[in-house]
C-alpha cells in the first residue's frame, strides 16, 4: 500500500467513524457504552486524525 492510498483508508475510516458517531451518539450516551466526555474525545480524536490525513495528502499533490 503507497502513503497515498494508505492516505486515503484514513479518511475513508474517519469519515465512516465521523458518520457512526452522528448517526448514534445518542444512543452510545443512553446504552452507557461511553460518557459524553468520551465520546467528545473520541470525535475530537477523529476529527483530528482526518485533518492530519488531508492535510498530508494535499501535500503529496
Amino acid at each position: 500500500m503507497t502513503d497515498e492510498e494508505e492516505l486515503k483508508a484514513r479518511i475513508e475510516a474517519a469519515e465512516k467513524d465521523l458518520s457512526f458517531f452522528s448517526l448514534y451518539a445518542d444512543q452510545v450516551l443512553e446504552e452507557g457504552f461511553a460518557t459524553k466526555e468520551e465520546l467528545e474525545e473520541s470525535i475530537n480524536e477523529t476529527l483530528d486524525d482526518l485533518i492530519d490525513a488531508k492535510n498530508k495528502l494535499n501535500e503529496k499533490k
